[in-house]
């Protein structure tokens, strides 16, 4: 059996797939078909797929999505039910919430992105999945593609037609 595509999922993955459009959790999408709401669908692939995925998160992305999903007025039992639910599927797909170590800059003008890159080279990840253009246009990034949650659904659809 191959090895999992390691992965790193940035923030906007995570909150997406709870405010965004078409969002649909506790439920967890089948892709394919999809649920629209390509944030939701990436993260049901790695649930639906174990052993084809390892998913890593850091503190950091944690505490941001946290943060953000707050932001956004949702109330806490329901983001910090979600973020439990968001460690099982790191757990399942083998993958870790790790802290990288310092950050520097790795080349985003975003310092919030260089946290995304430092947990990329800690886990030496596969693939970074994000829908932040600062990060994509850096793509590939020392030699890590960096695409979009349309982009990983597609390929991942794609690689079951072969």
């Amino acid at each position: 059996m191959a090895e999992p595509v390691r992965v790193v999922f940035d923030i906007h993955l995570y909150v997406n797939n709870l405010t965004g459009a078409d969002a649909q959790w506790p439920v967890v999408a089948e892709v394919p078909p999809s649920s629209g709401n390509a944030s939701a669908d990436s993260i049901a692939i790695v649930f639906d797929n174990p052993g084809a995925y390892a998913l890593y998160a850091s503190p950091h992305i944690i505490a941001n999505t946290v943060r953000v999903l707050t932001a956004h007025g949702l109330d806490s039992t329901l983001v910090m039910g979600y973020l439990a639910a968001v460690q099982e599927v790191i757990t399942d797909s083998g993958g870790d919430v790790r802290d990288p170590g310092p950050v520097l800059d790795l080349g985003s003008p975003d310092h919030e992105d260089n946290h995304i890159l430092a947990l990329a080279l800690a886990v030496d990840a596969d693939l970074v999945v994000s829908d932040d253009t600062d990060l994509t246009t850096l793509s590939p990034w020392r030699g890590r593609p960096i695409i979009r949650p349309h982009e990983f659904v597609r390929r991942f659809v794609d690689s079951l037609r072969r």
